[in-house]
């Protein structure tokens, strides 16, 4: 065989194994490397991958990541971190109910639709109120200045509707910004 054909032997070997001509679907890579006219053919000692043993340390392996120091501290994955992935704070709106002198304002408030909705009643004055809905009541004063419950988002148009002793209160949904 000649120089030539030998170049053109080792040129076509190269793009076989790189992969070149399959036919995949992988158009937004790009297309690797052409072979020059400066291609060698002779054989090479091969370097052992990253973490293998290159001689000399007595065939031991590499440790885990994580017990090195790579990796996210403390090993594991960042699920696993304080702050990390999945640690976010779920997107809810609040209703702030205050009761004093006997009455509760605002009688209506409006929220985002689909947002779970944190209704808090508080006493102003250390007055009790009372205020029942959805499944859930709420009570403030005396000895307790303020309660929270969570609702899960209203349907555009939708309605909560809370009531006591000292009135009813509406929470209703809107697609309006806005109070």
């Amino acid at each position: 065989m000649s120089a030539r054909g030998t170049r053109l032997g080792a040129a076509l070997l190269c793009a076989a194994a790189l992969g070149t001509g399959c036919g995949g679907d992988d158009e937004d890579e790009p297309p690797p490397p052409q072979a020059g006219p400066e291609v060698s053919t002779k054989e090479t000692e091969a370097t052992p991958p990253a973490g293998e043993d290159r001689g000399g340390s007595g065939g031991a392996e590499a440790p885990p990541a994580g017990e090195t120091g790579e990796g996210p501290p403390g090993g594991g994955s960042p699920e696993d971190q304080p702050g990390g992935a999945g640690d976010e704070i779920p997107a809810r709106s609040q209703a702030l109910i205050t009761g004093r002198d006997g009455r509760l304002s605002p009688r209506r408030v409006f929220v985002p639709p689909f947002i779970s909705v944190r209704v808090e009643l508080r006493s102003a004055d250390g007055a009790e109120y009372t205020l029942a809905g959805g499944g859930k009541t709420l009570s403030a004063g005396g000895g307790v200045a303020r309660t929270t419950a969570d609702f899960d988002g209203l349907r555009p148009g939708r309605r909560l509707v809370l009531g006591g002793p000292a009135g009813k209160v509406t929470v209703e949904a809107s697609a309006e910004p806005g109070p």
